[in-house]
Parts: C-alpha cells; structure tokens; sequence
C-alpha cells in the first residue's frame, strides 16, 4: 500500500480484536482483467464511505474489537502466497479471531481454507461465483482463479462444497463429478433447491465471495465480469441466514482498475460491515 490506512473502525489491537482483517494484495493467476491486487486498498478506502452504527442490527463497529492486520507483504508467486498467507491466518484463528480476507484474486481461497480446516474438522465452504471454477488446471497452473471450487472440493470434499450463483462452466466441467451448486436463475428464484441447500450446510461454514457472482451493472470492477447476474440485496440475505455457523470470509475478485465510480469496492466493503453486524446480531 502506497499509505497506511486501516479498514473504518478497525483500530483496536491484535489482543483484544475479535475480528481481524487481513489484505492479499495478489493477482498471479489473473487471466482476463489484471488489478485484483489493488483491490484491499481500495476497499479499506471505501469503508470511510459508511456509518459506523448499523441501522438494521442496532450495532456500532465503534464498539466492537476489530483489528486490521494491514497487507501481508507478497510478490506473484503463488508458493510465497502459500507460505505467507497460511502462516498469518494460522496466527488468527490459533488465538480465536474471525478472518476476514480480502483479495486480490480468487487463487487465495483455498489456502485459507485448508488452514481452517486443520482448525474445524467439519469444515463446509460456501462460495459465491459467477463461475463455478472447476477446472483441474488452467494455463498450466494446478493453483488458478479458475481452480478454486476443484481446489477446495479437495481439501473439504464434494459434499461439504456448494457454489452459488453460477451461470458459467467450462463444457469438460459438466461433464465430471462435481459439487452441489445453485445457478443464478435458482438462487433468484429461490424454492426448494435453496431452501434444500441451507438446510444442508451445517456449521462450521467458510465463505467465499467472489464479486463477480453480482451482475455487473451492481459490481463492474472485477476481474471476469459475467451477465446475468444477482443483486446484492441477495447476498445480504444469504449472509444474514448463516452469519451464525461462519468462521471466516474472504472477499475477493475487485479490481479497481475497471471499478466506475468505485462502486465495486463500495459494495465489498458493506459486505464486511453486514458480515460482522449478523454475526454479532447473533451473539447478543
């Protein structure tokens, strides 16, 4: 970062925080749109847009401890992100501090994952995409943006894996065992696949939110924008129905560099002031 700001209200320290963000400033993999790694300073900056005191949970995050962990100092290489980020988010939730990671590009989810998941043995990721990202290796590369779900199937296995709000596959894709996921069409809908999926995933849960799973006339910054897609009104819904199971979030994909009017950053930003208010709704 070219100057030391923290996430709004994140100025308590690592001892007394229940809540720590951390920053990967990483695009490696990027294949289309390249700035993802842009994106943690940018959305720090956008969080200085909001109210501290959430209306609809009746909580001030100027009365919560929230630390922010700053950048985790990184290169493009994907073993040194490996490395790195394990070791801090091992440093977190050791000592039983919410993670939330932000990106920088899809690529880091798994990483996190497989260092919660020596923490919570019955471990379910949820992730958020546009795409379901199931390829075995892209470009090459086994660690992609578009290995993530394949990645993490692996850690957690198929069945304790779903993806939400696809409308993009490779055709090889479709054509293998994969995860439960949830078109678009199907979570706009909602119904009994939906409601069949809640019921389903039991806690722990990990969440993935890649920015692109919300039509990019809402989220236009991101690395692989995709038509079709949901409102962000919907994922604040589904943040508030499992905030209670969550042990730690990443959000990642905003890319600042095709971010008009900052609204992409913006809206991840909200993302973390809904996440911790339901979270802490539940608490109370």
């Amino acid at each position: 970062m070219n100057e030391a700001l923290d996430f709004a209200s994140f100025d308590s320290n690592f001892e007394k925080s229940r809540y720590v963000l951390v920053g990967v400033p990483y695009d490696g993999t990027s294949s289309f749109r390249l700035g993802s790694s842009k994106g943690p300073q940018e959305i720090r900056r956008a969080s200085y847009c909001f109210e501290p005191y959430l209306l609809e949970h009746d909580i001030s995050l100027e009365e919560l401890s929230l630390h922010d962990f700053g950048d985790i100092d990184i290169s493009n290489d994907h073993d040194e992100l490996r490395d790195r980020l394990t070791e801090t988010v091992q440093d977190i939730v050791s000592q039983e501090r919410f993670p939330i990671v932000v990106g920088g590009e899809h690529s880091l989810s798994p990483i996190v994952v497989s260092t919660l998941k020596e923490k919570y043995e019955g471990l379910d990721v949820l992730i958020l995409d546009a795409h379901l990202d199931f390829r075995d290796r892209y470009e090459g590369m086994e660690y992609s943006h578009a290995t993530v779900t394949r990645r993490v199937s692996e850690i957690v296995g198929p069945e304790s894996t779903v993806v939400w709000g696809v409308r993009s596959m490779a055709k090889k894709t479709s054509e293998v065992e994969k995860p439960d996921f949830i078109t678009c069409d199907e979570l706009q809908e909602g119904g009994n696949k939906v409601e069949e999926v809640l019921q389903n995933i039991d806690k722990p849960i990990y969440l993935s939110i890649d920015m692109d799973v919300i039509d990019p006339s809402y989220s236009p910054g991101v690395g692989n924008p995709e038509p079709f897609g949901i409102r962000p009104q919907k994922i604040k819904e589904l943040i508030d129905q499992i905030s209670s199971h969550l042990v730690g979030v990443d959000i990642v994909e905003t890319c600042p560099k095709y971010d008009s009017s900052n609204i992409t950053s913006n809206l991840a930003s909200r993302f973390i002031y809904e996440i911790i208010g339901s979270r802490e709704d539940d608490l109370k």
